[in-house]
């Protein structure tokens, strides 16, 4: 059967596992969002298999023959000040291969400068950016496999680094009843050229996505297991100063989102992080952490999505995103 083609993935996503440690590691915003949408059904689904060219730049074995020759941009006020920017594009080749193309920006805006005794001298800058590439190969008609390279940079004040950063992945997805199982493993690499001589580590993270649109009500569902290369990523203590117990740190891997009118021109999306609302939830208080919401609006050529993001009683996120047909549009011109 086709699913023994998984087994291909074993050797490989096992010897990630084995180079994944816990603790910090550089370039955390290549786990932030890349979209709107993605942001509005719990910010990590994987697992959505549609026109939508911005889930690409996350699983490149989500591309496919509906995002050929689209362009999406989305842009947001993350906290503290800092803005991201995301773009992607698909262009099909051709007897089932797609090549895509992808940046990521982020700008954490102007930071006083002191020394230590607290004193400020000035501002300064910094930002992270990636660009990448993709390509996915649909083999059959249920299955594709996907892999992209990033060229990672960052910069704080006269400090640079770089790295390049990969992602491998697969995609079930099965017309019959609307299902899509993805399984991911990105953000593995290496850093050459550090900030200081030491080298740190990439922000790997294996998911693993499901994303199934019902029959007898016009609802997708998607559920994601995230950051399963790690099997604690939960505090030690919840907001109560109790030890953090088993059923926690299960919960915490996970993420939902649901759609309604996944196939029409208007979409309501709603989502809830566990963990995040686990670990930014306000004792006695109700902050509403871990959930987001947003939309979307198709109109001829292109389609606007916004979402909302809780993070916390004084943080949230506002996230927009724009989506063209280039064949439309060039369409339209003739």
């Amino acid at each position: 059967m086709s699913g023994k083609r998984l087994l291909l993935l074993v050797p490989v996503l096992f010897s990630l596992w084995l180079q994944a440690q816990s603790g910090e590691n550089v370039y955390p915003f290549l786990n932030i969002p890349v979209s709107a949408r993605q942001a509005a059904l719990g910010g990590d689904a994987v697992s959505i298999r549609d026109q939508d060219v911005s889930m690409a730049t996350v699983n490149p074995s989500l591309m496919n023959l509906d995002m050929d020759n689209r362009i999406s941009v989305n842009y947001a006020s993350y906290l503290a000040d800092s803005k991201i920017g995301t773009m992607s594009y698909v262009k099909d080749l051709g007897e089932g291969h797609l090549l895509g193309a992808n940046a990521r920006y982020m700008n954490y805006g102007d930071i006083p400068r002191t020394d230590e005794a607290g004193n400020i001298s000035g501002d300064f800058g910094a930002y992270d950016a990636a660009f990448g590439v993709s390509y996915a190969y649909q083999f059959e008609d249920e299955w594709t496999i996907g892999a992209s390279a990033s060229l990672v940079s960052s910069k704080i004040d006269t400090y640079t680094s770089m790295a390049v950063a990969g992602t491998i992945a697969v995609t079930y997805h099965l017309d019959l009843t609307n299902e899509t199982v993805s399984l991911i493993a990105r953000n593995f690499g290496y850093q050459f050229q550090t900030f200081n001589g030491i080298r740190e580590k990439l922000p790997f993270r294996v998911d693993l996505g499901y994303t199934r649109i019902l029959d007898q009500f016009p609802v997708a569902l998607t559920v994601t297991a995230h950051d399963l290369q790690q099997l604690n990523i939960s505090q030690d203590y919840n907001n109560n100063g109790q030890k953090t117990g088993k059923l926690r740190k299960i919960a915490d891997h996970l993420s939902f989102g649901a759609e309604l009118f996944p196939d029409q021109g208007f979409n309501l999306r709603l989502g809830y992080n566990v963990r995040r609302g686990n670990e930014l939830a306000v004792l006695d208080q109700r902050s509403f952490s871990g959930l987001s919401a947003g939309f979307g609006i198709k109109i001829s050529f292109m389609r606007f999505d916004y979402s909302h993001v809780r993070y916390h009683n004084s943080s949230n996120m506002n996230m927009f995103g724009l989506t063209l047909d280039l064949i439309q549009i060039a369409g339209y011109r003739r």
